[in-house]
């Protein structure tokens, strides 16, 4: 249909129509403002109840939350609930819960290049930079991977879209706003897997430098304009990994931090990332509990 239209243009597509319906179409409305709304976490419903929307990491089920599904459908327990780490938005890294892949391969005939296999390194990669750079864990963008430019993954209206343009490489694509409503811009090309960083460490180390009060990163970018992006970039010399902030060898015995470390590979995360959920869980069961406490029998 789009080719249809390029050719005829809106107005000969609009009539031809309103030929084939046999009446005119309203004139067009303007609509509300579209906002963003998530479904994760605890929510009302209409008839009293709550719902909880869960994150399932690169939309598959398996070890302890399957386990722990499958416990609550066969006994449900509304005392269960509230103990299950990932009914509480603490237990996910909040890059994570506006990410998106495609398939791609080896599902894609069409992929060029990996998406869903390999965002969950992706974005323990940004995570890591955000660490390096100072950025606060609650501060987040809404990043998509797509293998090929057919962008199933929608990357065209993400902060950052990163699109499969060969082996191991991807278009870097900025622009996009939080609330998805905004078309990002494509900002460098072949960029290898293994490069990520030199691009993406200036990148974040100006937003927290130069960004206005509230600015998405969406929108500081394209405030800063591609040119001068290009500029930070290609003048980027590195930055020092700032120790106060990630390197938890400050505060904890050399035994826990090794226990830590060796956990968070196993889980696929950097160890800031991990000391930041077992916190974030920690300070829910407390909650949780002291709330179990002072109810009413």
């Amino acid at each position: 249909m789009k080719y249809l239209i390029n050719e005829w243009g809106i107005e000969k597509f609009r009539s031809v129509v309103e030929q084939y319906y046999g009446k005119k179409f309203e004139p067009f409305r303007e609509l509300p403002e579209w906002e963003f709304k998530s479904y994760l976490g605890w929510h009302e419903q209409a008839n009293g109840v709550m719902f909880c929307g869960l994150h399932v990491d690169n939309g598959r089920i398996g070890g302890k939350m399957k386990t722990t599904l499958r416990e609550i459908i066969e006994n449900p327990s509304r005392q269960l609930l509230p103990r299950v780490p990932f009914c509480n938005l603490g237990y996910v890294d909040p890059l994570n819960l506006t990410a998106m892949a495609c398939p791609a391969l080896p599902l894609c005939p069409l992929a060029i290049t990996e998406a869903k296999c390999g965002i969950p390194n992706i974005l323990k990669r940004v995570r890591a930079v955000f660490d390096k750079v100072g950025l606060k864990y609650n501060e987040s963008l809404v990043i998509r991977i797509t293998g090929c430019p057919n962008g199933c993954a929608r990357p065209y209206m993400a902060e950052l879209g990163l699109v499969g343009d060969g082996p191991n490489s991807y278009q870097v694509w900025l622009g996009g706003t939080p609330n998805q409503t905004t078309l990002a811009k494509c900002f460098m090309n072949k960029v290898k897997i293994q490069d990520l960083e030199k691009v993406l460490e200036p990148l974040f180390y100006s937003w927290k430098r130069k960004h206005q009060w509230g600015e998405s990163f969406g929108d500081f970018t394209t405030r800063m304009g591609f040119d001068n992006l290009q500029e930070i970039v290609e003048k980027w010399e590195g930055l020092v990994e700032r120790s106060s902030r990630s390197n938890l060898k400050l505060f904890v015995d050399k035994e826990t931090y090794e226990a830590m470390d060796s956990l968070a590979k196993l889980q696929n995360k950097n160890i800031h990332q991990l000391a930041m959920e077992v916190i974030c869980n920690f300070v829910a069961a407390e909650q949780n509990e002291k709330s179990e406490r002072s109810a009413p029998f």
